[in-house]
């Protein structure tokens, strides 16, 4: 057996998708039929192996580890290629992809103990986030984030929603910025008062919809304006004290 590549089959975990052109996959650091898979893989290049020595914490080590592996497997059976072949490059604002192939628009999200792959498998782009939940948040410190993170408009339904529901309510938006964000290829933390995020009626109760901020798509957003007005955006179900969101950018 080529113990460079993980030959658990059930590694890493298909979750359900909004929609079927996407794909969606889970790692849970904490179930032992994934540790094993990760623990027996062999696939990682040498700058994924030294980029994971730099990190101080063992978790942050761990998940890194786990989410490379789950990424390789996922795109290995999508690419029929053994996991250590695949060559990655990166690109603008550090989105990376796979060199030389037709492979899928993919993005990963790690949190906590899980790590979130997504696939775009009828082309177009795709962004993923998870993020904990982190029930130590007080008021306080929940107005600090909100009011870096959030648009006015957001801020404004936040104020609306009861004070015990805060947290989940921050990080649901929070989680669908990012997504939409990494699905455009941007950068996080330049772009997050340049789009709100609000509810979308249309497409059940897990859409949402995408609303530039005034002015934004005669400026920063110019280039992306065709792209938002295609955006697909949903939350996602989440394990407890998690939440989720995935976008996708159809092809044009």
């Amino acid at each position: 057996m080529d113990r460079r590549n993980p030959p658990h089959a059930a590694f890493p975990l298909r979750l359900a998708s909004p929609l079927p052109q996407l794909s969606l996959w889970q790692v849970d650091l904490n179930d032992p039929a994934h540790a094993a898979a990760i623990a027996a893989a062999r696939c990682l290049c040498d700058s994924e192996q030294a980029h994971c020595a730099t990190l101080r914490q063992p978790a942050d080590r761990r998940r890194f580890t786990g989410a490379r592996v789950a990424l390789r497997t996922v795109l290995a059976q999508r690419l029929e290629c053994a996991p250590s072949t695949l060559r990655f490059r990166t690109g603008s604002h550090g989105k990376p992809y796979v060199e030389g192939t037709l492979a899928p628009a993919f993005n990963v999200a790690h949190a906590g103990d899980y790590a979130w792959i997504a696939l775009a498998e009828a082309g177009g782009d795709v962004g993923v986030d998870i993020e904990r939940i982190d029930p130590a948040l007080g008021a306080p410190a929940l107005r600090e984030l909100a009011a870096h993170c959030l648009t006015p408009r957001e801020r404004a339904w936040l104020a609306l929603v009861p004070a015990d529901a805060w947290p989940r309510a921050f990080f649901l938006r929070w989680t669908a910025k990012e997504a939409l964000l990494k699905a455009l290829g941007l950068g996080i933390a330049d772009h997050l008062q340049h789009v709100s995020v609000v509810a979308d009626g249309r497409g059940g109760m897990g859409r949402l919809a995408v609303v530039p901020e005034s002015g934004q798509l005669a400026g920063q957003l110019a280039a992306h304006a065709a792209a938002l007005a295609r955006m697909r955006l949903y939350r996602l179900a989440a394990p407890d004290g998690y939440a989720a969101a995935i976008a996708w950018v159809p092809p044009a």
